[in-house]
């Protein structure tokens, strides 16, 4: 299983992807694919963080039952970080909104899109390391 520490090397990988491969120029990145690339990359290391933190204070995951992918469903993450922490919550609403919503679906090339997912992210998962003490 992935923990806190490889969401680190997420956000990495996903700052790598934006500075590298999608081409910026001005306030805007060029290629789309780059930025949906990077913004999956660093939402699917938020997820594996928030999961580590949800494994160590024994929060059973739950699937969705008919999903192709069996994801879980962002409501269970909100549900469950709001019973932790009202701040943390919302930084993860917002994660979500700019790294998997406007970042990973919508491509958007607006750098200021990616850059405030990944700032609420690595917020997010400092948190969460900082929850897990190993």
């Amino acid at each position: 299983m992935e923990t806190v520490k490889d969401a680190y090397r997420y956000l990495d990988n996903a700052r790598d992807i934006l500075k590298n491969k999608a081409i910026l120029k001005d306030k805007f990145y060029e290629d789309p694919k780059y930025v949906r690339m990077a913004c999956n990359t660093a939402y699917s290391g938020l997820l594996i963080a928030v999961n580590d933190l949800f494994e160590y204070k024994n929060i059973k995951i739950s699937k969705k039952k008919s999903a192709r992918s069996q994801a879980t469903d962002v409501k269970f993450y909100v549900k469950n970080l709001a019973k932790m922490n009202q701040k943390k919550m919302k930084e993860f609403n917002e994660a979500y909104k700019y790294l998997h919503l406007l970042g990973g679906y919508d491509g958007s090339l607006y750098v200021d899109t990616s850059k405030n997912g990944i700032m609420f992210a690595k917020s997010l998962i400092t948190w969460i390391d900082k929850q897990i003490k190993r």
